[in-house]
């Protein structure tokens, strides 16, 4: 019997995505060496064909039922929804576009909205301001590992799978941010904040290639870079008016609120994009129709046996896909997810790292407070102050 190989990196996933890869006759279909179980009246064995998004279904040898009880034989299932992404319709890849772009600037707004937070913090649970600064310091470490732990698994099971997963810990953990009653358990919820939030900035950039040609990426790359730094500014400064009337857990009541409508809406509108995901399950649907024919004496398919189709034989077929036989095992992937960029960007960085960089990163990572006491503004003007240095350092 033909047997599956764990999934893992797939190394021919373009051809997957484009469905360009093989036809049904490219590759020499494999035979099981013994027949399946006599369950439908039939010991014919299997023949194999790789299934792409191009491949013609094949027309059945018999069209009408033996069974005796005069029942019909099940019709083809519909495969609508089961063609490659790169075919969609403008309107479809358009709403995939709009729900990723919402989805990463939300997830930037809840990254910077703390600070204007950190001072009511401080006083409720008696810290010092540096301490309640940890707040950051733990969402950034679950956004910088979390995606290299995750992200894989994207390619294993889709994009949406792993979307849904993450986006219901993201709300969740906001909600554990407005109700906590102890600070330690303020960090961790920030910690699994930046954990659930992070799929949908690290993962944005292959749901892209999932659907445009290397052609047309560039607009939507822009749309989506545009919007995590529009949700950078934005945390800030909606957090700093809510900071400055309300009590700080409004702070993540509001977050509450609209990542939680902005996951609802991915969980009902998001579609599968992974090209290899949806071949396999349009794979698994064809191969439970023709199980299901057989149990009705409908046993067979007409197979071209040659690229012009002259020469045609009836075999009992089953459709598997070949991005499922070359994926690596999943702790290979992660493995290779958590020691790679490490190998391939260190020299960069080493290269690249420069005063300009470093005075960046410490004017967004500094206290924006001193501005309320240098410009004797109240909080809820820190937001522009923010945005201003963001502008010049950029």
């Amino acid at each position: 019997m033909f047997i599956h190989k764990p999934q893992g990196f797939l190394k021919g996933d373009e051809n997957c995505r484009t469905g360009s890869a093989l036809t049904t006759t490219a590759v020499e279909p494999q035979l099981d060496k013994q027949p399946e179980a006599k369950v439908d009246g039939t010991q014919e064995p299997i023949t194999y064909h790789y299934l792409t998004f191009e491949t013609t279904l094949p027309l059945a040898s018999q069209l009408s039922s033996t069974r005796p009880d005069g029942l019909p034989a099940p019709e083809l299932p519909d495969l609508t929804h089961y063609v490659s992404p790169f075919t969609w319709p403008a309107s479809r890849k358009n709403t995939i576009i709009s729900l990723s772009c919402i989805t990463s600037m939300f997830v930037c707004y809840a990254a910077d909205s703390y600070d204007a937070a950190s001072d009511q913090i401080s006083t409720q649970w008696g810290v010092s301001q540096t301490v309640a600064y940890l707040g950051i310091t733990t969402f950034t470490i679950g956004f910088g590992i979390a995606p290299m732990v995750l992200a894989p698994f994207s390619e294993l099971n889709g994009r949406k799978p792993l979307f849904v997963a993450t986006g219901i810990l993201f709300c969740v953990s906001q909600l554990s941010c407005a109700v906590t009653r102890s600070f330690p358990g303020l960090l961790v919820a920030r910690f699994f904040v930046a954990v659930g939030g992070s799929t949908f900035s690290s993962t944005i950039g292959g749901v892209i290639s999932d659907i445009y040609h290397k052609e047309d990426r560039n607009t939507p790359m822009a749309l989506f870079s545009g919007s995590a730094l529009f949700g950078t500014g934005l945390g800030p400064l909606i957090s700093g008016f809510v900071a400055q009337n309300l009590d700080w857990r409004w702070v993540f009541w509001v977050q509450v609120i609209t990542c939680g409508a902005c996951i609802l809406a991915v969980i009902t509108f998001f579609q599968e994009t992974r090209g290899s995901v949806i071949l396999s399950r349009k794979a698994v649907i064809l191969n439970r129709w023709y199980k299901a024919r057989e149990k009705f004496g409908l046993v067979g398919f007409e197979m071209s046996l040659d690229e012009n189709g002259s020469e045609r034989e009836s075999q009992r077929i089953r459709w598997k896909v070949k991005s499922d036989e070359e994926r690596e095992t999943a702790a290979k992937m992660v493995g290779i997810s958590l020691y790679r960029p490490f190998r391939e960007y260190y020299p960069f960085l080493l290269r690249t790292v420069n005063g300009r960089f470093l005075m960046c990163l410490m004017q967004i990572s500094c206290s924006q407070n001193p501005s309320c006491f240098f410009f004797r503004s109240g909080l809820h003007l820190v937001g522009p102050f923010y945005i201003l240095r963001l502008v010049l350092c950029h």
